[in-house]
């Protein structure tokens, strides 16, 4: 009878040390598994900032390229406006010719440039002692006819060009010379004398 409680005992022992075996590899499995799933969370959470983070960085930049796109569409807008406006201005704008001046003391001397206009376009008014040179100058901008054409340099006088010479002394307007040779023009005018008179003291 003994050795059967022995065995029994034994059995049960055995029996109990198999289920806490059983239960400790079922605890670490269960903290294992916990472990797993919280590094899988980990994973995804850090995953769908990633993802989300991405989406913030390509929006900025395709803001960021919006609108740079849109400032510079802008800007050629507003410099095609302001070359529009300086075109007009300079249409309408008087500009001034070169010009020297001399003088001796019976003539004045006067030269300008008038490069690619014709003698027949040159027009010089006088007066008493005032002498006006007009000419108009074609843009090369004007002169082409293609649509697409875009200007580069602007650096040439364009459009009505005008100088006013006042004199000291009044001319003579009948005895003006003018003479354009290869984008020159040269004018001579004679100053009026006036007439010496002696007077007789009394």
């Amino acid at each position: 009878m003994a050795e059967e409680d022995i065995i029994e005992t034994t059995a049960r022992e055995k029996q109990a040390e198999t289920e806490e075996e059983v239960e400790n590899e079922t605890s670490e499995t269960s903290e294992e598994e916990t472990v797993k799933d919280k590094e899988q969370e980990r994973r995804e959470r850090l995953d769908e900032k990633l993802k989300q983070g991405k989406e913030i960085t390509d929006k900025i930049a395709e803001d960021i390229t919006r609108t740079v796109d849109s400032f510079i569409v802008n800007m050629k807008s507003m410099q095609k406006n302001v070359d529009g406006k300086i075109n007009d201005y300079k249409k309408t704008a008087v500009n001034g010719l070169y010009a020297d001046l001399v003088e001796d003391e019976e003539k004045y001397y006067l030269r300008a440039w008038v490069p690619g206009i014709p003698k027949k376009e040159i027009e010089i008014e006088a007066s008493d002692n005032e002498l006006v040179i007009e000419v108009e100058f074609d843009s090369l901008a004007d002169s082409i006819e293609s649509e697409d054409k875009k200007v580069i340099i602007n650096g040439l006088k364009t459009g009505k060009c005008t100088k006013t010479i006042h004199f000291e002394e009044n001319i003579d307007i009948e005895t003006i010379d003018a003479k354009a040779n290869k984008g020159v023009l040269n004018i001579i005018v004679n100053k009026i004398q006036a007439p010496k008179q002696k007077v007789n003291v009394e």
